[in-house]
């Protein structure tokens, strides 16, 4: 065959591909030309993110599904929980609302979960996503998925480098033995013995942010659990938690060389960005925080401590969904746009505008878009998360169980009893 020939039949073909696109393209051709989805409307409520955040992202899905008008609200946190359950029962509520971790198992009643194999979804894909640390909780023991996360905020350090510059501690503890020798050096005390500048604010729990988060991580990290899903029992009585606890309070107690803080300070965060201590535990969200309590601070970030230089490490994070309304009329549209949010490229989106870690496993390693989130992101993949089988009431037992031994109420082993069973009569309520 002549290769002008050739040539000519290529071209041939092609122009009878670009014609056929035009043709269909403008609907000259009868039934080619895409027909466009019935109109519908979804209501979102949040508590955390602003409205220009979501502006963004519903700006982003209308140039993929012409036909959605989504409207977001941004709820005051204080009375967000309760204004959703009126609205809920009201029959008034959002297609589509944030959950906090902690909130999943008292409020899955409400939650149109979305079956395996429905709207495109397979729970092999999820898993294949996600951080393990989210998968027992946003995919139920039926495969059924429960919600979408966006973020995945870890626990962190805080330092004042200033004060670790005036010590001459070159940097951030990566131990707990570590951690335990800079405190000893960076506070500060008055002739008479009480704490001028603390070294970490760390002891307590009623002014120390996150007190039984910090705990729990503790706990995971020497071994111990705080219950067993399976059999859904408290598993507080682990020796781990005695070991972590009475780490934990030593340094509140003024008999001890580590004492470094007491109730009289305010709250953990107000205090290390005032200067009041030289270390603070919080997440990226606590950041902005204490940038806007202290912009002149120098401060930085650096990983949670652990038992050791070992090869495993473990981490401690929190999350939020955003779930489906089981009354909601439009339940396929929003399960769509919640499938939707969980690409790769719209969630890069999110935590890049918003400042937190990623949830999906392959923007672990992406660039954070400031750099004080490295430490956080490089937590992401070895962090455990909230037992959410005991709910919001886990905070409440464990902070108890500190306080009552930072103040003397009780000996450690007797708080950890009374927590233990207070847990187990928790979990046996919540199954009956």
């Amino acid at each position: 065959m002549n290769p002008n020939r050739i040539q000519l039949i290529i071209f041939a073909a092609i122009g009878v591909m670009v014609l056929l696109a035009v043709l269909v393209l403008t609907g000259v051709i009868p039934g080619l030309k895409e027909r466009s989805l019935p109109a519908f409307t979804l209501e979102i409520w949040g508590f955390q993110d602003e409205p220009e955040v979501w502006r963004m992202i519903i700006e982003k899905y209308g140039r993929v599904n012409r036909s959605a008008t989504i409207h977001y609200t941004q709820k005051n946190p204080s009375n967000y929980e309760e204004e959703l359950l009126n609205a809920l029962a009201s029959g008034q509520g959002p297609d589509v609302f944030l959950l906090k971790d902690a909130w999943l198992e008292k409020h899955g009643d409400k939650i149109k979960a979305l079956p395996e194999e429905t709207l495109g979804y397979q729970k092999k894909n999820v898993r294949g996503s996600f951080i393990d640390a989210l998968l027992p909780s946003i995919i139920t023991a039926s495969g059924e998925l429960a919600g979408t996360p966006l973020a995945f905020d870890t626990l962190a350090l805080f330092y004042n480098r200033d004060y670790f510059n005036s010590a001459n501690i070159p940097n951030p503890p990566l131990t707990w033995d570590e951690f335990v020798e800079d405190v000893k050096i960076l506070t500060k005390l008055t002739e008479l013995g009480s704490i001028r500048r603390s070294g970490a604010a760390l002891g307590t729990a009623s002014n120390v942010e996150h007190a039984s988060d910090i705990l729990l991580a503790l706990m995971y990290q020497s071994g111990g659990t705080v219950i067993d899903p399976q059999k859904r029992e408290s598993t507080l009585q682990h020796p781990a938690t005695q070991t972590a606890l009475a780490f934990y309070i030593s340094f509140a107690n003024s008999a001890k060389k580590t004492y470094t803080w007491n109730a009289l300070f305010e709250n953990s965060i107000q205090a290390f960005a005032k200067g009041g201590a030289a270390m603070a535990f919080g997440y990226s969200s606590d950041a902005k925080k204490i940038a806007a309590l202290n912009p002149q601070l120098n401060f930085a970030a650096a990983p949670l401590p652990q038992l050791g230089r070992k090869d495993i490490q473990v981490n401690y994070g929190r999350f939020n969904i955003l779930a489906v309304s089981r009354v909601s009329k439009e339940t396929d549209n929003a399960w769509r746009f919640l499938l939707w949010l969980q690409n790769s490229d719209v969630q890069k989106a999110y935590i890049d505008a918003v400042g937190m870690p990623p949830a999906r496993r392959d923007l672990v390693r992406t660039k954070p878009p400031r750099d004080y989130l490295v430490p956080f992101y490089d937590q992401v993949l070895s962090a455990r998360s909230f037992p959410v089988e005991g709910g919001d009431s886990v905070t409440a037992i464990i902070s108890d169980m500190i306080e009552s031994v930072a103040n003397r109420r009780f000996t450690i082993e007797q708080a950890i009893e009374r927590a233990n069973l207070e847990l187990g009569a928790r979990l046996r309520r919540s199954t009956q």
